[in-house]
Parts: structure tokens; C-alpha cells; sequence
């Protein structure tokens, strides 16, 4: 019914993974996570296509429609008598510490633990996707975001902690990727260079048996040319500098998140140390 609904499911899932693994959950208690991810959002069926996907910020009337979502899910939910245990969860994850939250303005330890989990993977995925209302914030700007939230009682610590663990880790890989593909480029960058001095020289003087067996060493493809080498030379120089600026950027996630990962640590109340999931320590 809503591509960006369904993105955003599969995206909840996908963080309540990261979470489940951060902690090292078992087999049984991640699979039952992962369901209240993927069921999380179930109610928004219900909900007008108008409102769901209008493409601007909801009126007062229309938030309060969409709010509705969390009862809908849960009626939907407690239908089925495998997945009843489920319907908390589905109700409460807009539900916030401070009682603030919705559809019932439930406080603390009146929320379930497993609803407090989700909302930190539902509202990750939230911030950091492009929406047809909204752009992405990126990483850190989410991170410092939901650290906010922990500050004003809207969320726990906790859960943010472990996905901000996986996601500095996911941010450190994609960097090194970069470097990886930079280096490359660089090394391509330099024989693209050297065939460009080749292709002149002919140009200059003509084809010979010498500028043949300058040109064999590099084994070209069929058909490759002066033309060929010269749009490679381009695309390449154009690659190099959109490598390094996303390095440059992504230097500076990493300090931003360890920095807000670490403030996730220090922010976990003593009653989050100890907690439930599905009747488990953890």
C-alpha cells in the first residue's frame, strides 16, 4: 500500500538486528524482536492513503488520525493467537518515559521493555531515511538527536547504546571501503596518465611498432582508444574527489558518534542494566 511504509518496516527490523546482536541475544529472543519489528507499523493498513502518504507535515486533525496506528496494529495483532503476545509491543512503541507518549501515556515501567527496544530501531530508522516529506539526517545528527530524547525522558539509553555500538563499527567499514576504493582509484589514475602521454605522442607522430608495444603492456580491451581513455581519465579524477570528500565526512561521523555512543553509555539508568525480554535476563 506505501513503499516508504514498507522500507521503513524492513528498515526497523534491520536496526532491531543490530540491537539484538549488540547485546548478543539468543536465537529465540532476537527472532521474537525481529517479529515485533516487522509488525510494528501493521496498523498504518488502516489508515487513509491520504494522510500516510501526503507529502507534507500532517494537520492537527490528521496526526491524530495517524496516531490511531498503534490501536489498529494491536486489534490487528491480538487476532491472531500465535502473535498476542506480540500486541504490546505493536501498542506501546510510540508510548515515551515521560508518559508523553501514545496511544495510552504510559510512563517507564508501565512500558514493556521489548516496546522500548523497538522505538529506538523504529525512530533510528525514522531520522536517518529520506521520506517524501523529509530528507535524511545523517548518523550523528540522528545519534545527537535521540541522545536528546534520552535527556528530556522521551527514551532509555540503553537500546541507543547498542545500536550506536553497531552503527559506529558500520560507519568505520564504510570509510575503510572508501579508502580501499580511493587507493585504487589513485593507482588507476596514474596508468590512465601514463596512456594519456602515450595517446598524445601518436597523435603527434603517428602510430608506430614502438607505441604499439607501449600500448600492449597495459593489455587494453578490443576497441580501446584515445577516446576511451580519455573519459576514464575524467571519470576516474571525478571519483577521486567524491572519494575523498565522503572520507573527510565520514572522519568526522566517526568522531561525532563515538562521542554520542559513549554519552549513551554513561546515560543508562541503574533499572536499564537489568532488564527483560520475552521473560530473559539481559
Amino acid at each position: 500500500m506505501d513503499i516508504f511504509t514498507n522500507a521503513h518496516v524492513v528498515g526497523v527490523a534491520n536496526n532491531t538486528q543490530k540491537i539484538c546482536d549488540a547485546m548478543d541475544l539468543d536465537y529465540e529472543t532476537t527472532k521474537h524482536c525481529i517479529l515485533a519489528a516487522y509488525m510494528h507499523d501493521v496498523g498504518k493498513i488502516k489508515i487513509p492513503s491520504a494522510i500516510l502518504q501526503k507529502n507534507g507535515p500532517l494537520t492537527d486533525e490528521e496526526y491524530e488520525i495517524m496516531k490511531l496506528h498503534t490501536v489498529y496494529g494491536y486489534d490487528i495483532v491480538m487476532s491472531y493467537e500465535q502473535f498476542k503476545y506480540l500486541a504490546p509491543i505493536v501498542r506501546g512503541h510510540h508510548e515515551n518515559l515521560d508518559g508523553s507518549g501514545y496511544p495510552d501515556g504510559l510512563k517507564d515501567e508501565e512500558i514493556t521493555e521489548e516496546a522500548k527496544l523497538i522505538k529506538v530501531a523504529d525512530v533510528w530508522d525514522a531520522l536517518t531515511r529520506k521520506r517524501q516529506y523529509k530528507e535524511a539526517f545523517s548518523a550523528s545528527e540522528s545519534a545527537n538527536i535521540m541522545i536528546c530524547n534520552v535527556k528530556d525522558g522521551k527514551m532509555g539509553s540503553k537500546y541507543l547504546y547498542y545500536l550506536l555500538l553497531v552503527i559506529v563499527e558500520e560507519t568505520i567499514e564504510k570509510n575503510n571501503g572508501n579508502i580501499y576504493e580511493l587507493n585504487k582509484a589513485k593507482k588507476d589514475l596514474e596508468t590512465l596518465k601514463e596512456l594519456d602521454v602515450i595517446y598524445k605522442q601518436i597523435y603527434d607522430r603517428g602510430y608506430s611498432t614502438q607505441y604499439a608495444n607501449k600500448l600492449n603492456r597495459y593489455n587494453l580491451s578490443p576497441g580501446y582508444d584515445m577516446t576511451t581513455n580519455t573519459a576514464l581519465l575524467t571519470r576516474t579524477k571525478a571519483k577521486i574527489e567524491s572519494l575523498e570528500k565522503d572520507i573527510k565526512f565520514y572522519k568526522t561521523e566517526i568522531v561525532k558518534l563515538n562521542k554520542y555512543c559513549k554519552e549513551a553509555r554513561r546515560l543508562i539508568k541503574p533499572r536499564e542494566r537489568v532488564t527483560y525480554l520475552f521473560g530473559k535476563r539481559v
